[in-house]
């Protein structure tokens, strides 16, 4: 993969579905660090937060998938049902621009133009970090 970015046919290179263990290997074999962690990012696993702050201590990206789908139980649980109806924004919203605030660049798996219009919208939305605890604290 590197001789295909030296070579100009790819800017960056990064991982997905990789655990601190797998990060922390790479880095002690002095690997050459991903430009992006991609992974699934469970909030019963705490959203991924010790890969989250192995990337952010090294300046690498970390984007979070199936932020909706892995979530369920955190989409239904009432406190986050109550702040996007405060906030007059769609769950996906909501969940995208926590995402935002932990640090991640979200993804979205949409292939709605709807949803994939709101999705965007969601950049406009700022949080209070008050907020963004306890959203970080519904299930992990």
């Amino acid at each position: 993969m590197r001789r295909e970015r030296d070579a100009g046919r790819t800017r960056w290179l990064g991982v997905s579905n990789v655990s601190l263990a797998h990060l922390e290997q790479m880095a002690a074999a002095h690997s050459e660090p991903p430009a992006f962690v991609q992974n699934r990012c469970f909030a019963r696993l705490g959203w991924d937060r010790e890969v989250r702050r192995f990337c952010r201590g090294r300046g690498i990206a970390y984007q979070g998938f199936s932020l909706l789908t892995a979530n369920p139980e955190v989409l239904a649980h009432p406190p986050f049902v109550a702040a996007a109806e405060q906030f007059q924004a769609t769950p996906a919203q909501l969940v995208f621009a926590f995402a935002r605030a932990l640090g991640m660049i979200p993804l979205t798996g949409t292939s709605n133009a709807d949803h994939m219009k709101q999705d965007l919208a969601s950049v406009e939305l700022k949080l209070p970090e008050d907020l963004v605890q306890a959203i970080d604290g519904i299930a992990g």
